[in-house]
């Protein structure tokens, strides 16, 4: 074995260990860029494990890697040949590591571009038995990994240290890379632990790291020193890693029909939909807010790299023509084909109905395709309009018409901590609320949100409380006593269960990257003199352009917006028609709220609209506390009829004044917005056998844009 000491080795770990954790980002934008070489070449190894040899089984983790390959070939032009997916038993440390130098080390030139993915379970070993418990190091765990516990007591673990990945990634004569790791390295610190995989395994403390995998890691160091003297550079890490922070976990979402990691499903989702002219902390911002309605802050995104230059997604540039929602993957007969919806928001995707469509355009030659058949992201459809032999295998679609059951609730899991008797009670109490529509144990289906025990150690009160699907708690659903009954805590959860309700239904209208109408909005943020602006627009906006950006370094995401902040907004109405808007939002104490104005909410043609409109800007979103909020900007081509006579009948308020207000049934508001779109959306009802009992939604008639925030 090579000699060496603690103190050499963390030396050695130490410059990618900061690398990765140390936020050093360049926003660049995409759009209109070309590779400098005709023969660049583009390789991956991905890696998916569900299955391992020992211990807990993950269930997304291959999904992960069929989704990635998808976007690879079809976005970005990657050929299929070369992408290497290494799953479960294939998935072994040898061939991981094998694969890499020999698919992406001896391949790759300096021009070509790399990208790593892996999805399954991360930890933190020791490196020597003597270490203490704060001298950790993070490690991917592989299919062969071995793990301690009564079975096998083998303190030796066959793990891929995080830095051994890294090295590895420097080694490539390339520096255009992308890592991806869909996993988390530190235990969970959740209460619900059976709502979603956790991609992490409970600390361990006799761990430690086999002495092949240190052998190995060192001979990367010293073959990476002597390339650096050789050619004369002493480059810093210059590529991409995407993944949970150090900090944060990882999850995946089980739902009967369909099981995919958070992050991951975020990621391809968002690419697929991105604008060309997008820059990248644009992408991660909106990745990082599509978690957080999730999960609040708890799995937050590291998008790190030390590259001084322009950095593209995946070092790519992101094409018009492979932009979309859905993707032909077989034809059957020539009007019926198969399709895999690769671009929709999990929210979207979860709650997608059959008879929904979707539209291809080319050459002033159009064609409709209409859901038959929907199973997770699979489906089948039908041609019902346009020329059929626009369809072919790869052929990318646009959502066209989005269709929601009008009985859309709210499903509720109660987790397994809960006894029996308890479940039943629960169930029974649940059961007579508007809205629920189903109640199961956790894990059976897609959650809108958790019942769970809770007890509080201030005041010694237990009871229960209301948690997100991945087990995160709301705010202000605590118990106030002790000894709290089921039915009690249902009663007195039933105000955050319609503000769930709404903050669902509210996001199933987000289409900014459906939405044909040309509209771009600002949101300004003021405090203590500074301001920032942040943009948002659809694909027809003229701001949707090659444009520049500037050094950022963001410590969080998620807008952050601090306590006292005011803020404004303008509504850009870039069509030659009226607009109108609505402003609504879930505030960080979780409550819903809207905005009023005695004023007209009509944006005239080339027009724009501020709000608020007199000269005091408002402090309605800071007001509420810390936390997490979302702001919901709705631009329509007509008014709201429905959503404000619903507004005015149920709250009491001086209607002569820009003001904010708390709403008190804001499932019924939610209901009206979805109901003044399916009626003014110029759909054919004939073309759905249940009109009535359905939303179809144009998305030639709105823009739903989202904002989601931090109070600090």
């Amino acid at each position: 074995m090579i000699n060496f000491s603690r103190r050499n080795f963390l030396q050695g770990v130490g410059f990618s260990l900061a690398s990765l954790y140390t936020w050093k980002y360049q926003a660049t934008t995409a759009y209109g860029k070309t590779l400098a070489e005709s023969n660049t070449r583009k390789l991956a190894l991905l890696v998916g494990i569900n299955q391992y040899a020992y211990g807990d089984s993950l269930h997304g983790c291959v999904t992960d890697v069929e989704l990635q390959r998808q976007l690879l070939i079809h976005r970005f032009g990657f050929f299929p040949e070369d992408i290497v997916v290494l799953t479960d038993r294939q998935a072994t440390r040898e061939n991981i590591l094998t694969t890499f130098q020999e698919h992406l080390c001896l391949q790759a030139n300096a021009n070509d571009v790399v990208v790593f993915h892996f999805s399954g379970y991360g930890r933190q070993v020791k490196l020597f038995s003597s270490d203490d418990n704060r001298n950790l190091v993070d490690s991917l765990v592989v299919y062969d990994s071995l793990r301690s516990d009564s079975e096998f007591p083998h303190p030796f673990v066959d793990d891929i240290l995080l830095d051994t990945l890294i090295k590895l990634a420097e080694s490539l004569k390339t520096t255009k890379y992308t890592l991806i790791l869909d996993t988390s390295f530190i235990p969970s610190p959740l209460t619900i632990r059976n709502k979603l995989s956790l991609r992490s395994y409970d600390f361990q403390p006799n761990l430690i790291i086999s002495e092949k995998e240190q052998e190995f890691y060192q001979k990367l160091v010293k073959s990476n020193s002597n390339s650096i003297i050789k050619n004369n550079q002493n480059k810093p890490l210059q590529g991409l890693i995407l993944s949970p922070s150090q900090d944060s976990i990882s999850v995946e979402i089980n739902s009967l029909n369909f099981k995919s990691g958070l992050f991951t499903y975020n990621l391809t989702q968002s690419l697929w939909q991105e604008f060309p002219s997008t820059a990248n902390l644009a992408l991660m911002r909106n990745i990082a807010s599509q978690m957080a309605l999730y999960h609040g802050n708890k799995e937050k995104i590291d998008f790190t790299t030390d590259n001084k230059s322009d950095v593209l997604s995946y070092h790519l540039p992101l094409e018009i023509k492979n932009r979309g929602s859905a993707m032909v993957t077989k034809i059957i007969e020539p009007n019926l084909i198969e399709l895999e919806l690769l671009g929709l928001p999990l929210l979207v995707l979860s709650n997608y109905c059959l008879n929904s469509c979707f539209r291809i355009e080319h050459n002033e030659q159009f064609a409709v395709v209409q859901i038959n058949s929907l199973q997770g992201n699979k489906a089948k459809g039908i041609v019902i309009q346009g020329d059929k032999n626009l369809l072919k295998i790869n052929t990318i679609l646009q959502e066209y018409i989005r269709v929601i059951n009008q009985d859309t609730g709210l499903n509720i899991a109660l987790n397994d901590t809960l006894e029996k008797i308890e479940k039943v009670d629960a169930t029974s109490a649940l059961s007579v609320i508007d809205n629920v529509v189903s109640i199961s144990n956790i894990g059976e289906t897609f959650a809108d949100c958790i019942l769970d025990k809770l007890t509080l150690e201030e005041g010694n009160i237990d009871g229960y409380g209301l948690y997100s699907p991945t087990g995160v708690l709301y705010p202000n659903t605590t118990p106030q006593s002790p000894h709290e009954a089921v039915s009690t805590a249902v009663k007195r959860l039933t105000k955050p269960l319609k503000t769930t309700l709404a903050s669902k239904l509210f996001n199933l209208t987000y289409n900014q990257y459906s939405s044909t109408l040309p509209v771009n909005i600002a949101l300004e943020i003021t405090h203590d003199n500074i301001s920032s602006t942040h943009s948002k627009y659809t694909f027809n906006s003229k701001l949707n352009q090659p444009h520049e950006s500037t050094n950022v370094h963001p410590d969080n995401l998620l807008i952050n917006i601090p306590l006292g902040s005011q803020f404004t907004i303008n509504i850009n109405n870039e069509t030659e028609k009226d607009l109108y808007y609505l402003l609504l939002g879930i505030n960080s104490s979780r409550e819903a709220i809207a905005y009023f104005s005695p004023y007209s909410t009509l944006i005239p043609p080339q027009d724009k609209i501020s709000i608020p409109e007199n000269a005091s800007p408002l402090k309605w979103i800071v007001n509420a506390g810390k936390g997490i909020g979302e702001l919901i900007i709705i631009v329509s081509q007509f008014s709201f009829e429905n959503t404000l006579k619903n507004i005015d009948k149920m709250i009491e308020m001086k209607k002569d004044m820009e003001q904010i207000i708390i709403l008190e049934n804001p499932e019924l508001v939610a209901k009206s917005i979805l109901q003044d779109i399916h009626q003014n959306g110029d759909v054919n009802p004939q073309l759905f056998n249940n009109y009535n009992d359905i939303y179809a939604l144009n998305m030639n008639k709105w823009a739903t844009f989202r904002y989601v925030y931090e109070i600090s």
